[in-house]
């Protein structure tokens, strides 16, 4: 990613940029360093993350990467899914789910 904007609390970083119209898709990557923990420990978070995402609707053409910070680490998966949904919304990149909910 070449450049983009960032947007961040003390458990994630999202860093997108949006690429319109040249792409159709959003696009996901996810970032766990090794100071978050072992392989374990980071697959889990890996995993947690993507099925939080895959739960949203997303405007289209975003190229995005979300990165653990060492916050994260003792976190619930409905902490990490509130937190995770606030950064969405703050970018701009999905809608709230409560309001997809209703349509």
């Amino acid at each position: 990613m070449k450049s983009g904007e960032s947007w961040a609390d003390r458990k994630f970083v999202l860093v997108a940029t949006n690429q319109m119209p040249s792409a159709v898709t959003t696009r996901f990557g996810f970032s766990v360093s090794k100071r978050i923990g072992n392989a374990v420990i980071r697959n889990q978070m890996k995993r947690r993350l993507r099925s939080i995402v895959y739960g949203f609707d997303f405007n289209e053409g975003w190229d995005a990467v979300l990165i653990a910070r060492k916050g994260s680490i003792d976190c619930t998966y409905k902490e990490i899914e509130s937190s995770v949904s606030r950064l969405l919304i703050k970018s701009g990149m999905a809608a709230d789910r409560s309001e997809s909910k209703t349509r």
